[in-house]
């Protein structure tokens, strides 16, 4: 029983401390009788949010591992490096790559399967959601329990990384909070604005070749935008600016879901132009999921995006259809809020 307990308030403050370290100063010696007796409270849902977690922390039971578990892949391909290539001028700035996947509990070749990709921000790679680190494990946990509880059908998950550096730049020998530093990383805001050229031509190619997803290993074009209902794109800090700025701009053919955890930092206008252009003027969103902190240094600019968007293009986004805003009070730009927002996420993704 004193191994179970000691397992469980690890877990927590794994979920809790395992963010993005650099703005979880919050998180003081003091509080950590608080978030004790947080942790052994139920988490608050509020049922006329979709019946989403509204507060910290997600039960940490999610955090624990259940008998049926995933498994986690790892596939390698080549690709160009489509943001240096856009920066410097330079044609042909090709790379080697990975990307982990996650894959459910029974996973079976002959059932077709929805398919969410994630992805990380600033600091972190291809094993931050999905693999073999501290958070990633987590949420691999998190997954098969929701699962095994039937609050999500069986889902693949795709974790990529939007950093395409070449090797000689030394990216993956830094300190994660090196990459923070724009001296260290000048390309940390170009990153976000080419990743869609590498889901287009490289990552959705390649994984949904491989796994049974509802395109049925048909890559073509004409194929994945006829299953885009059975896609998502969700990621936090600077991924979340992916998912609107790439996913949401570029590939709205592709994603009938989005989850934006922790800042869009996008352009209104141009995003209300490119949605109304002739190309994605009929590529409605299912459901565009929102999370953020009361702590969070993102929450203005979020905000204040989300605001707009609402206001100029009502009949595409509304709140009473296809659009979430949940800030957690308390809650910091840290891996706490993103596992609840993914939690979220999956409670109304691929269901409508």
């Amino acid at each position: 029983m004193k191994t179970k307990k000691l397992l469980r308030y690890s877990l927590f403050f794994l979920l809790l401390f395992a963010g993005e370290s650099i703005v979880l100063a919050q998180d003081t010696v003091e509080e950590i009788n608080a978030w004790e007796q947080d942790c052994a409270e139920e988490s608050t849902v509020n049922p006329g949010t979709e019946g989403f977690v509204t507060s910290l922390p997600l039960d940490p039971s999610y955090a624990e591992e259940c008998k049926e578990q995933g498994t986690v892949e790892t596939l390698t391909y080549t690709c160009h490096s489509y943001a240096l290539e856009a920066v410097t001028g330079e044609s042909n700035i090709m790379l080697e790559k990975s990307v982990n996947v996650y894959l459910p509990y029974g996973y079976d070749e002959n059932q077709e399967y929805d398919i969410l990709y994630l992805l990380h921000g600033t600091g972190g790679f291809e094993d931050y959601w999905i693999g073999d680190s501290s958070t990633g494990k987590v949420t691999c946990n998190v997954l098969d329990n929701m699962i095994e509880a039937g609050e999500c059908e069986p889902v693949i998950v795709v974790s990529p990384t939007y950093y395409s550096p070449t090797e000689e730049m030394g990216y993956r020998e830094l300190d994660p909070m090196e990459l923070f530093d724009n001296e260290k990383d000048p390309y940390a805001d170009q990153w976000p604005m080419y990743f869609w050229k590498e889901l287009r031509n490289d990552i959705i190619p390649l994984i949904e070749s491989t796994y049974s997803t509802y395109a049925g290993k048909d890559v073509s074009e004409t194929k994945l935008q006829k299953t885009r209902d059975h896609r998502g794109f969700a990621g936090l800090s600077r991924g979340s600016k992916t998912t609107v700025n790439s996913g949401m701009m570029h590939c709205a053919d592709l994603f009938a879901y989005i989850g934006s955890y922790s800042g869009v930092w996008a352009d209104v206008e141009e995003f209300k132009d490119i949605l109304e252009s002739e190309e994605y003027k009929n590529c409605d969103f299912k459901y565009w999921y929102n999370g953020n902190g009361t702590e969070d240094f993102s929450l203005g600019n979020h905000e204040e995006f989300l605001n707009e968007v609402l206001k100029k293009m009502p009949d595409r986004f509304s709140l009473d259809k296809n659009v979430a805003w949940v800030v957690f009070d308390g809650g910091g730009h840290a891996y706490n809020c993103w596992i609840a927002d993914l939690y979220n996420s999956l409670l109304v993704f691929f269901k409508k």
